[in-house]
C-alpha cells in the first residue's frame, strides 16, 4: 500500500549497491504497481542485464512486452 514509500527506498538501494540485481528487480516490482511499465522494463532489464538466471525478472519482462 506504500508503493511510493517503496520505489523510493529501492532507489536509494539502487544508487548504494548499482551492482545488486535484486535491487533493480524489487524496483521494477515497485514501478508496475505504480502503472509506470516502462520505468518498470527499463529496471527488470538492468536486473536481468546482472543476473541472467534472475527467471522472475525474465518472466515479468515477457509479460510487460506482451501488454504494450
Amino acid at each position: 500500500g506504500q508503493t511510493d514509500a517503496a520505489i523510493q527506498i529501492f532507489q536509494l538501494e539502487v544508487q548504494d549497491y548499482p551492482k545488486y540485481w535484486n535491487s533493480y528487480d524489487s524496483l521494477g516490482e515497485a514501478y508496475l504497481k505504480a502503472g509506470q511499465k516502462e520505468l518498470a522494463i527499463q529496471n527488470y532489464q538492468k536486473s536481468v542485464k546482472l543476473n541472467p538466471d534472475n527467471h522472475s525478472g525474465i518472466d515479468a519482462l515477457k509479460k510487460l512486452r506482451e501488454q504494450r
